[in-house]
Parts: structure tokens; C-alpha cells; sequence
């Protein structure tokens, strides 16, 4: 099998060949059921898709605690503006990437919906309330515009000048369990599609001429990550199964909890559970993508989750002030 970095977005999953401290350093930070994970990326690799630069990952079980979630979110996000520039009151240009039309991708375009753009307002106003100068454009994709994304906001940002780019996407995971449950944001910019295959010019720094702040959430995952998780979840159903202290367990569980040992392993799921997991997601991709049957899937509930998510991210980018 060939040896390449699984198709995933997210920085925590992508790193899993990576050495850390060596490759990257990694701070976790908890605040009741939110997980807060910082990234600094410090050297290029082929053994993963990321660029140099800092990456925060902030983890949910659920939309219970949306306040907290929020403040964090707006707590990360204002860092990150007054990391990468002087301005006490930035231009900035919110880019809300994806197709509206798509659900599972229309988390940039629905976020844009609810922000509030102020560029337009007397500055007094604006000084008085202490808003950013904020710019919103939601541009579409290819298949509508029949014009790269990049090509539109390039022309924009040299119209009116930001300081800064914001653009909010759609990302690919590699676990189902992080699907709508991750904000990931990072100062290094994006490559629109590029989790999916769909490789679209980039939006970044270098790109674009002004440091670019990416926000992303993890709406799909490739059905080679699924059927892998599948496996784990078999090969912790069957542990339980077997072991008496768990077998008359009932009702819901977060996950299957113990492993088999190699030889159960080998009885019970034959070779392919033998296989660790990055191993085994390789053998997928390479059975599927010949047949072309790289399938893409998101969660049943995904129009609850993208509406819930875009509240949050607008409701603490309108929160903003500097």
C-alpha cells in the first residue's frame, strides 16, 4: 500500500504521522465540555496537507452550552486578528466559501447571512460602537460563476484594500465523531476543496497580498473513514460482547470501550482488522478510488447542524469589537 496522509482538513487528524515537538507542538485547554487545542505547525511535510502556522481546534459534544462555545470562538478569533496586524480598527473582508445550494456546504454563505457588515456605516458609528470596518461576500462556486473563488475575491480585495481576510468553509473529516462538532481556525489560509478532491486556487497570504484567516467545520467524511470507524466500533462491540463484566450492558454509550488482542482480531475480523487504522483507510481509498466509488457523506441531521452552527459563528463575529 501506498503511504499518503489521510484525506482530512482538520489538523489534529492529519498530523497522525507527524512528530510532535519535532513537527509541531500541541496545548489543550478545557472549559467544561469544550475542548481547545492549539497547533503550531513548524515545518512543511508530505506526510500532511498543512502549511506552517497556527491552527485551534475547538471540540463540542453538542449545542447545549452554545454561550460558552461562543465566547471561546470570539476569544480565538479576536487573537488571531490582532495577531496579524497594527490597526486598531482593521478592514475586514468576511469571505463565506461553498455552495448554498448544498447544505452540507453551505456553512460559509448561511453564517455570511446573519453577520453584520458595517463598512458602509458613518465612522462615527462605527467608532462609537467599536465595530470592525467589515466587508461580506459570499461568492459562490465554479459551477455557478464559471470563475475560480479566488479569482473573485482577489479582484475584490484589490477594490477596497482589507487588512485582513476571513473565510469561512466547509471542511472534511476523518472521524464521523468530529462531523458539525469542530470549529477549526487557523492564520494560514485555505485551499477551497481541496478535502474533497475538488483542488480550487487558494486563498492565502501569498494569493491574495493580506494575511487570511481560515474558519472551518467539518460537514462530511469520506465513506473509506467511515467503514474504518466502522471497524473500531465492531472491534469494541466484540470486546464487550466477550468480556462478562460488560456484556449485559444496555442502552447508549458514547463509544465501545477495550480492543481485542491479535489473535481475537485476527478470528473475528480477519486481516483487514489486523490493520491499524491510517493503514486501513489506505486500503479503502485505494479499493474505491479505481471504481470510482470515493463516496462523500455528511450526518442525517445535517440541516440542524449547519443552521446551529452558522448562529454561532455570526452570533460571535457580530460580538466583535476592538
Amino acid at each position: 500500500m501506498k503511504k499518503y496522509y489521510t484525506r482530512s482538513d482538520l489538523a489534529i487528524e492529519s498530523l497522525a504521522f507527524a512528530t510532535k515537538d519535532k513537527d509541531y507542538t500541541h496545548h489543550v485547554q478545557e472549559d467544561n465540555n469544550i475542548t481547545i487545542e492549539t497547533f503550531e505547525i513548524l515545518t512543511k511535510s508530505e506526510l500532511y496537507p498543512h502549511e506552517v502556522g497556527q491552527y485551534v481546534e475547538m471540540s463540542f459534544p453538542d449545542y447545549q452550552d452554545i454561550t460558552t462555545l461562543s465566547f471561546h470562538f470570539k476569544k480565538q478569533l479576536n487573537h488571531f486578528i490582532k495577531s496579524l496586524t497594527q490597526k486598531l480598527d482593521p478592514r475586514i473582508l468576511f469571505v463565506g466559501l461553498g455552495n448554498e445550494t448544498l447544505t452540507s456546504d453551505a456553512i460559509g454563505p448561511r453564517t455570511l447571512k446573519h453577520l453584520r457588515a458595517t463598512h458602509h456605516y458613518p465612522l462615527d458609528e462605527r467608532h462609537q460602537n467599536q465595530y470592525y470596518d467589515t466587508l461580506c461576500i459570499a461568492p459562490g462556486v465554479m459551477a455557478h460563476t464559471g470563475m475560480e473563488t479566488a479569482d473573485i475575491v482577489h479582484c475584490i480585495t484589490e477594490e477596497f484594500q482589507p487588512d485582513i481576510i476571513i473565510a469561512i468553509d466547509a471542511l472534511c473529516a476523518q472521524s464521523y465523531e468530529k462531523v458539525c462538532h469542530v470549529i477549526q481556525m487557523n492564520n494560514v489560509g485555505i485551499y477551497p476543496g481541496s478535502g474533497i478532491g475538488n483542488h480550487r486556487k487558494s486563498i492565502t497570504k501569498t494569493s491574495m497580498g493580506v494575511p487570511v484567516i481560515a474558519i472551518g467545520v467539518p460537514t462530511v467524511i469520506h465513506v473509506s473513514s467511515l467503514v474504518s470507524d466502522v471497524y473500531n466500533l465492531l472491534e469494541g462491540y466484540f470486546k464487550e460482547s466477550l468480556d462478562p463484566s460488560t456484556a449485559l450492558k444496555v442502552g447508549k454509550r458514547k463509544r465501545y470501550e477495550g480492543r481485542l488482542n491479535e489473535v481475537q482480531r485476527r478470528l473475528i475480523l480477519g486481516e483487514i482488522g489486523q490493520l491499524d487504522e491510517q493503514k486501513r483507510i489506505q486500503l479503502l481509498n485505494e479499493v474505491l478510488n479505481p471504481l470510482e466509488n470515493q463516496f462523500v457523506m455528511s450526518d442525517k441531521q445535517i440541516d440542524f447542524d449547519i443552521e446551529m452552527i452558522s448562529k454561532i459563528l455570526s452570533q460571535a463575529i457580530n460580538d466583535l469589537r476592538y
